[in-house]
């Protein structure tokens, strides 16, 4: 059994972090109101949509412009359930919805939350700083 030293983690966990914003950037983004938005377009990601209250809407507008949409709702009830209806919504109109990133974002940043999203970021950055991974 080979033994994983934190540096070694730490590195794995920023190059997968980077991977999934990579993603996130460059993909439709469904959120659940304008914090979680503002939130990521700090993370740089522009093509962020807010959907409490009007995810037909939302769905339709990205409809013809893209093939999948990232959901990065809550985890918590209400954003799963918005996001169930997402994927529901989404796929009735033949696009794929991505839910595994908002897992695997929320697991690597430790957030329940999106709105939390730049500064769990910010924080994990300066983590890695002190350890002096890049």
């Amino acid at each position: 059994m080979q033994v994983v030293t934190t540096t070694e983690e730490a590195q794995k966990t920023l190059k997968k972090l980077r991977q999934l914003l990579g993603h996130v950037k460059n993909s439709w983004v469904f959120v659940e109101g304008k914090r979680d938005k503002e939130a990521l377009g700090k993370l740089g990601a522009a093509n962020v949509l807010t959907i409490s209250g009007n995810l037909r809407l939302s769905c339709k507008e990205v409809q013809g412009k893209t093939e999948e949409v990232v959901v990065l709702t809550d985890l918590d009830r209400r954003g799963d359930e918005l996001a169930k209806k997402a994927k529901e919504e989404l796929e009735s109109l033949s696009i794929r919805a991505d839910l595994e990133t908002r897992k695997k974002l929320a697991g690597i940043l430790k957030l329940k939350y999106f709105e939390e999203a730049a500064r769990k970021y910010d924080e994990l950055m300066e983590k890695m700083i002190e350890m002096r991974i890049e």
